[in-house]
């Protein structure tokens, strides 16, 4: 007993360092740049060589590959689980999941290297946001898919035995039974990807992006700014007096992240029953 406590207790510092340190790096990101927020930041373009303005085109355009982004890979992404849970126990299943698996692991720059040669290039979309938020679509698919399998296989088989004995059909099983039960866990995965996808930057460069914009993009065929990239754009070709800009465009990705997060870790507490 008395050496389980001891495990105990330092597994249980272990994880009070951990969010010390985890803590202090967000808080001096959010602090160091929150001083540099005004209604003008948000709501104008930069000018003057990144050292006055505002981050308005970063923001929308951050927004905009998210939502782009999440309305190719929910889809796709959920009807993969699907296939995944209630129809991959054979050679294709089983191979699918491999290589789903395999892409959690890939770094984001191949992702983006795979955009350009495939969408901006082959497919001719060239620097777009179509183009951006198919690129960022394939790095969601595993979260989306390996969530949403988890999440119809942990539906307990009664539902789907009580489903057929009303005399459901498969498809009809699967779509008014144990999906809508399963729509809380999905949901949460959807927000942890929506996370990554928010502070992706090499896919988004490769693709997407332009480092500086008078206007906002008409169409899915144009080019955006977003968070991630106005920092690298600032921090990597812009001088001192700029810093002011990379350092307030650090602190709203921040914040905008852990929105997103805390929305994520509710929800699995809440169908965790804590």
């Amino acid at each position: 007993m008395a050496r389980d406590k001891v495990v105990s207790v330092v597994f249980r510092s272990i994880s009070y360092l951990l969010f010390v340190i985890v803590f202090i790096i967000f808080a001096f990101v959010i602090f160091d740049g929150i001083r540099f927020f005004s209604f003008g930041f948000f709501i104008q373009f930069p000018k003057d060589m990144m050292t006055e303005g505002g981050i308005f085109p970063a923001i929308l355009g951050s927004f905009y590959l998210l939502f782009l982004t999440l309305a190719i890979s929910i889809p796709v992404g959920v009807l993969t689980g699907i296939f995944l849970s209630e129809y991959g126990d054979n050679r294709i299943g089983r191979l699918l999941d491999i290589a789903i698996t395999s892409l959690s692991g890939v770094p984001s720059i191949v992702f983006g290297l795979f955009g350009l040669a495939l969408f901006s290039i082959t497919m001719g979309l060239k620097t777009s946001l179509i183009s951006g938020a198919l690129t960022l679509s394939v790095m969601a698919l595993p979260i989306i898919s390996s969530a949403t399998k988890e999440a119809l296989k942990a539906i307990p088989d009664v539902l789907r035995e009580s489903a057929y004995a009303l005399g459901a059909k498969k498809t009809e099983m699967i779509f008014k039974v144990i999906l809508p039960a399963a729509k809380s866990r999905i949901l949460t995965a959807v927000l942890i990807g929506s996370g990554r996808v928010m502070g992706e930057t090499a896919p988004v460069l490769l693709t997407a992006a332009v480092f500086y914009s008078t206007q906002l993009p008409g169409s899915i065929k144009d080019p955006v700014m977003t968070l991630p990239t106005h920092i690298y754009n600032i921090v990597m070709a812009y001088g001192a007096d700029a810093q002011w800009m990379a350092k307030g465009t650090a602190s709203v990705l921040m914040i905008v992240v852990l929105i997103i997060y805390s929305f994520a870790f509710r929800l699995r507490r809440k169908i965790n029953g804590n």
